[in-house]
């Protein structure tokens, strides 16, 4: 009996034992229940926070949107309604200023063209350094149909402490007939291609012999009146009436230079892309004068504006002097290859002192081709008939871009033999000739569309030899390096 209490007793201990355990066990299991409640709550409470800062957060957002977009409408707004006090400055293409309204703008412009030459033979002209042009105006455009440009040259001879400044452009346009644009003032009368070019954009460093032989034979500026206009796509045209006495002169005679220039462009009326042909013609007729005895020389300096190899003094300034005047030009350009060629007659009538009764010819012609080796396109840098700036398919920069690269080769022949008898007569050290011929070759580098440098070799061939400075020779050789800037 007593085994069995003992065996009683040990199996109560046993289970009571369990079950303290048991109880023990769940009181912590409980616990950690109420603990991951607790934690459950606590990160419920928290995402509600984030919740309301994420609500608040995208009000916000959306209030600063609308902000922005009612300021750009009011802007907007505000650039149409505008009377005048806003200003608006774009640079973009050089740089332009306007009203809020759209009713005025003004654009800035200007250039510098910098240069070394160096020539040969040395007696004939000093190597030098020399700003070929330095320019500064604007064109101010206003009442959406006019527009008035003044433009003035920097870089002309000093005349003892103080250089000059000459007027180039000084003329008001009216615009409203894309067909028929009137303009009046002081501008380039155009007659052939070659003068028609900006200097900014020209093939070579200086225009050929047939177009760089002064203001007589083809007037770079001059006063009056001219209209034109592009009435097609491809057909261009100008038709003027001007003093005929170049530039910064008003006339000394009744009589007047009137002229006009019509030429097309083929390829684009067939539709031919990436190409350019264009065919022209220019003819003027009227009286030619200046009020000085200088302006009245018929003169003619190298295609490398070095030495005057020609020179009829006094010719126009006794009586009236008669010049009419005909000339034809041809480019074709397809892709990268460009041909271009011009041929101008000119007759000179009239009543000199000592020689009476006059009536000579000039002829003179050129032709030049140019390669674009990087691969730009001649047809992207024509409009209205004549060809413009050139923009690289890669900027010069530092890091792979090189700018757009270009070379050109030109003949060109001045014949004037029909004035022989008249050529101002030899003194001890200068004599003159009736005939020449040049070749240029070059290469430019187009930086970027406003910035460019160009290497020019030329050399001008004389029918006989001349004399210089005491120097005799029958050949002008010349090397000019031009670094240039515009806007």
């Amino acid at each position: 009996m007593r085994l069995k209490n003992i065996k009683k007793l040990l199996l109560c201990v046993l289970v009571a034992s369990f079950t303290t355990s048991a109880f023990a066990d769940n009181a912590d299991l409980e616990n950690r229940v109420k603990q991951l409640e607790e934690l459950l709550k606590t990160m419920q409470q928290q995402r509600v926070e984030q919740d309301k800062q994420l609500e608040v957060l995208t009000k916000e957002l959306v209030g600063v949107e609308n902000q922005l977009t009612q300021s750009k409408n009011t802007k907007i707004e505000e650039k149409g309604k505008s009377k005048g006090a806003p200003l608006f400055v774009n640079t973009k293409n050089g740089l332009s200023i306007e009203d809020g309204s759209g009713d005025w703008n003004l654009q800035l412009n200007g250039r510098v063209q910098a240069e070394y030459r160096t020539y040969s033979p040395d007696d004939w002209k000093n190597d030098t350094w020399t700003i070929r042009r330095a320019r500064l105006g604007g064109t101010y455009n206003f009442l959406k149909d006019f527009s008035v440009r003044v433009e003035g040259e920097y870089a002309n001879e000093s005349a003892g402490a103080k250089a000059t400044t000459a007027l180039t452009y000084g003329h008001l346009d009216f615009n409203r007939w894309k067909g028929a644009k009137i303009r009046v003032g002081q501008f380039k009368p155009f007659f052939g291609l070659e003068r028609a070019y900006s200097t900014n954009f020209t093939d070579f460093t200086e225009l050929s012999l047939a177009t760089n032989n002064g203001a007589i034979f083809t007037s770079t500026y001059d006063r009056g009146l001219m209209i034109h206009g592009e009435p097609l796509s491809w057909l261009n045209y100008n038709i003027y009436a001007v003093n005929g006495s170049g530039q910064n002169n008003d006339d000394v005679r009744d009589g007047k230079d009137i002229g006009a220039r019509v030429n097309a462009n083929f390829a684009e009326l067939m539709g031919i892309k990436n190409s350019v042909i264009h065919i022209g013609a220019s003819v003027s007729d009227g009286s030619v004068g200046f009020s000085t005895s200088t302006g009245n020389s018929l003169t003619q300096v190298s295609e490398s504006s070095g030495v005057t190899f020609f020179t009829v003094a006094n010719l126009l300034n006794t009586a009236r002097s008669d010049r009419t005047r005909a000339g034809v030009e041809n480019v074709i350009a397809v892709g990268p290859f460009k041909f271009q060629s011009e041929y101008i007659h000119a007759n000179f009538e009239g009543n000199r002192t000592g020689t009476g009764k006059f009536d000579n010819d000039i002829n003179v012609w050129y032709a030049n081709l140019n390669w674009m080796i990087t691969g730009e396109q001649y047809a992207d840098s024509y409009k209205n008939g004549v060809f413009g700036r050139m923009k690289p398919k890669n900027n010069f920069d530092d890091k792979d871009g090189w700018g757009a690269w270009e070379l050109g080769l030109r003949y060109s022949h001045y014949d004037a033999s029909d004035f022989k008898g008249l050529l101002t007569a030899q003194s001890s050290s200068t004599s003159f000739t009736s005939q020449a011929s040049s070749w240029t070759g070059g290469v430019k580098w187009i930086m970027n569309p406003n910035a460019r440098v160009l290497l020019n070799y030329i050399q001008t061939d004389y029918d006989n030899q001349i004399l210089v400075n005491n120097k005799r020779d029958d050949k002008e050789k010349a090397i000019v390096m031009r670094a240039q800037y515009d806007f």
